[in-house]
């Protein structure tokens, strides 16, 4: 997947190294917290006006969380400089986390204030029209009292409601940076002007002039009235996408408890360092991310990864900061902390989520660059056209002017860019944090777009379409008692970390097979097999094609057909001799179904990897509803199964764990990696599941689709009213009131349709219907026979919310369906001891 970068240093690594706003990084990188900043024209002005600076080689600016990132050459323009050059664009430094959220928030206070002062005053002003006083209210007033008060109006409005907006307009225009400002002080006081004109007319008792120039009072008021008020929305939309962060960052916990020299000591949660012990109360929130050591309790998780039911956990399970520990006394070890938990983790991907942009925005930021001049040209050019033709049409100078002028005005109004500066940023926000509330995490705005084009959906098999826990279902042997076998078999995949190594060797530990002498050589053949030596003798363990390619007569492997259909089958050689096979199942994910049958429904193939036989494959294909399986594969034929769809004209997404299958997440369009729990920084994917919930997956698709399709919307609206409406003005085919009446319409088209993003369906309903079930696994040494089996399903049965209990005698272990609102593992794990199995 290709990974362009305009900076040499992202957001995400320059907000890892400067917690706060304006320190130096590595000398040439500046990061500054700005308040102030509204749309893409602010970021476009802010951008130009840093980047005309000497020694600045590159400005990167994250509208949403107001960071302004500068790439510089220290000896050329010091950090003081360019936060001065900030500052005279009218917008306010900051140090701080804090201060940056005590500004917004007087800024957005103000801006609220007087946006509705202004419009008030401005509708006040309209009411005062002689149609409304002389029709609706029976007055007769003289000609003169509408315009001085419309013209006292508008110049409250104007010089002391909107200072403000007239002292960023002065900024701009200094540091030669024409934005939404000057393009929104240009039309209200060309409209003052021309009032100004009609009043002088009228004074003067010149009928004609008055006429030929109009009270355009009002329309000043107006204009500047809804600028303001549209910046409060805006700042508002702002606000709330960059709210989801500061409530993120509230979940920290302030103080710890750590175990230093035998004593339990209260520290500030930032002074725990990586490997210390830490005692968690029950109601306590977690401090750091950490691991178990003892203890067992049950954790709401919900705020961190939206998973609603409360989460077990026991020795060895990671918990993670910022969540609550609700029943248990847990020592756990601090395993990330400061900058690397897993809070400040999701913090820099959403503050870096503008850093990598799709090709529309990139599309709209080159528009940004030259909007405003080319409104200013294209206003000029029509005002000379018309007075040109209707000079030679013989109208004459007089005439000619102010209708000249009244074009011009017309189409600076219509192209006033408030809609086009809102229209990407704030959907890339608001689509982030909707992804956060759910739990997937998607690292840069370019993902959005690759989402939303993807045609294929491809997964992984082991640990993201099934548990990833395979338990062993049955055992042949041939030449050897089955306990030998198993003996043979744990000595030789207890070095391995593959899954169904891991299963098999917890088979015969509670078979109370032997675990000595030690293998030696041992070696593992990545999606083959393993092999070693074991008491002499050279032991292959893995897949048939395997064990056959090193010289093992697998005759005896015919007597195991009836395991290969729905299993996958593990065979062990000792000397070149075939011995043995293991049988072992991995449950599909609860859900899974579901999920294939929704991509279906949206018109995407799906696909399954896996290094099993293509029987087990199709088998669990066919469960699920995949429409192609890819089987018997090697990793490194995972990437070649990709490249060849790519190559084929698909737009294919990869799922799996991030880390095993990180070549093919990252040769897909777009990798998700599934259950990565704290490490949402992994490189290899483009998008990041908290929990392993396979619903997420969908979730992910379901947001990149309507977040892009907001931003293309949101364009196209922007596009139609701005330049369709240019088009018109500059025919003289509307009014000043009609061009006010499309600009207020596009800009709240807009804003609605991208707050309409925090109410597109991601699949919760599924979720809500289906959570309340979870399924648990436990271990039950005791159980050797079908009697100890029905006694333990009926034990649990009788405890509440339990639908269904799944004993295996052989495996030794009990699944159980349960509502963990009503039954939680750890009461099951204590009802099963009480019977006497575990």
């Amino acid at each position: 997947m290709k990974r362009g970068k305009t900076m040499s240093t992202t957001f995400s690594e320059a907000n890892k190294k400067q917690p706060s706003a304006s320190r130096e990084s590595n000398g040439k990188l500046v990061q500054i917290k700005a308040s102030g900043m509204m749309c893409s024209f602010c970021t476009m002005s802010v951008e130009k006006a840093l980047g005309r600076m000497e020694g600045v080689r590159n400005v990167q600016v994250n509208l949403v969380h107001g960071v302004i990132l500068v790439d510089r050459e220290p000896a050329k323009v010091s950090t003081d400089r360019l936060e001065t050059a900030v500052e005279s664009l009218g917008y306010t430094v900051v140090s701080t986390e804090a201060q940056q959220y005590e500004t917004d928030q007087a800024i957005f206070t103000t801006i609220k204030r007087r946006g509705f002062l202004a419009l008030g005053l401005a509708i006040f002003n309209l009411l005062l029209h002689p149609f409304v006083t002389a029709n609706l209210l029976s007055l007769s007033l003289s000609p003169l009292v509408y315009p001085l008060a419309s013209l006292a109006i508008s110049l409250v409005i104007l010089l002391w409601v909107g200072y403000p907006i007239l002292r960023k307009t002065w900024m701009a225009i200094s540091n030669r940076v024409i934005n939404a400002n000057v393009l929104l002080s240009a039309s209200s006081w060309g409209a003052f002007a021309i009032g100004v004109v009609h009043l002088v007319a009228l004074w003067q008792g010149n009928a004609a002039a008055a006429t030929a120039w109009p009270n355009f009072f009002p329309i000043a008021g107006l204009l500047m009235a809804l600028h303001l008020f549209f910046g409060y929305f805006k700042l508002a939309t702002r606000k709330t996408a960059a709210d989801a962060v500061r409530k993120l960052l509230s979940l920290q916990a302030q103080t710890a408890t750590v175990v230093r020299g035998g004593k339990e000591i209260e520290v500030l949660a930032d002074q725990v360092a990586q490997g210390e012990t830490l005692v968690l109360r029950p109601g306590e929130r977690v401090p750091v991310d950490a691991e178990v050591l003892e203890g067992t309790s049950s954790l709401d998780v919900s705020t961190v990864t939206g998973e609603s039911a409360p989460v077990y956990v026991e020795p060895g399970k990671e918990v993670i900061g910022g969540t609550t520990n609700l029943d248990g006394f847990l020592t756990v070890k601090a395993t990330h902390v400061g900058e690397e938990t897993f809070l400040n983790q999701v913090v820099r991907l959403m503050r870096q989520i503008e850093e990598r942009k799709p090709p529309v925005m990139l599309l709209m930021d080159r528009l940004m660059n030259y909007y405003g001049p080319v409104v200013f040209i294209a206003a000029a050019l029509a005002g000379l056209g018309w007075f040109v033709a209707l000079l030679i049409a013989g109208a004459g100078a007089v005439a000619g002017i102010p209708v000249a002028i009244y074009i011009a005005l017309t189409t600076v109004i219509m192209g006033y860019p408030c809609a086009l500066g809102i229209t990407t940023p704030m959907a890339l926000a608001i689509g982030g944090n909707r992804g956060v509330a759910r739990g997937l995490l998607v690292k840069a705005g370019e993902f959005f777009q690759q989402l939303s084009d993807v045609d294929t959906v491809v997964f992984d098999k082991t640990g993201t379409l099934t548990y990833g826990r395979p338990t062993v279902k049955d055992i042949r042997a041939w030449g050897l008692g089955e306990r030998e076998l198993l003996s043979l078999a744990r000595i030789a995949e207890q070095p391995s970390e593959h899954p169904l190594a891991k299963a098999i060797v917890k088979y015969a530990e509670l078979n109370d097979a032997p675990d000595s002498p030690a293998a030696e050589q041992f070696k593992a053949i990545p999606g083959q097999g393993v092999s070693c030596r074991v008491d002499g003798q050279d032991v292959l363990v893995g897949k048939k094609a395997f064990l056959a390619e090193q010289g093992v007569d697998i005759a005896p492997a015919e007597q195991t057909a009836d395991l290969e259909a729905d299993n996958t089958v593990i065979y062990l050689a000792a000397d070149g001799k075939l011995v043995g096979a293991v049988a072992l199942q991995d449950m599909p994910r609860r859900g899974a179904q579901h999920v294939m049958r929704k991509f279906d429904e949206l018109g995407l193939r799906t696909a399954m990897l896996t290094g099993d036989s293509r029987q087990v494959a199709e088998s669990i294909a066919r469960q699920l509803g995949i429409d192609d399986v890819f089987a018997e594969l090697l990793p490194s034929d995972k990437v070649k199964v990709i490249e060849d769809l790519q190559k084929s004209g698909r737009k294919v997404a990869m799922v799996g764990d991030g880390i095993n299958d990180a070549p093919a997440l990252v040769q897909s369009d777009v990798g998700i990696a599934l259950g990565a729990g704290t490490d949402v920084a992994m490189e290899s994917a483009g998008v990041v599941l908290v929990s392993d919930q396979i619903g997420r997956v969908l979730s992910a698709v379901l947001l990149g689709r309507a977040s892009h399709r907001k931003m293309k919307q949101n364009i196209a609206v922007a596009v139609l009213f701005n330049f369709v409406g240019m088009g018109l003005a500059v025919a003289g085919l509307i009014t000043p009131a009609i061009a006010i009446i499309m600009m207020v319409l596009s800009i709240f088209a807009i804003l609605l349709n991208t707050l309409a993003l925090t109410r597109v369906d991601l699949g919760q309903e599924h979720d809500e219907q289906n959570t309340p079930v979870v399924e648990t696994e436990l271990t039950a040494p005791g159980m050797v026979c079908e009697g100890c089996s029905q006694k333990i399903t009926q034990g649990l049965m009788a405890l509440d919310g339990i639908q269904k209990v799944l004993p295996d005698v052989k495996a030794k272990r009990v699944h159980v369906l349960h509502d963990p609102n009503e039954t939680n593992e750890q009461l099951l794990r204590d009802t099963l001891k009480k019977l006497g199995y575990a």
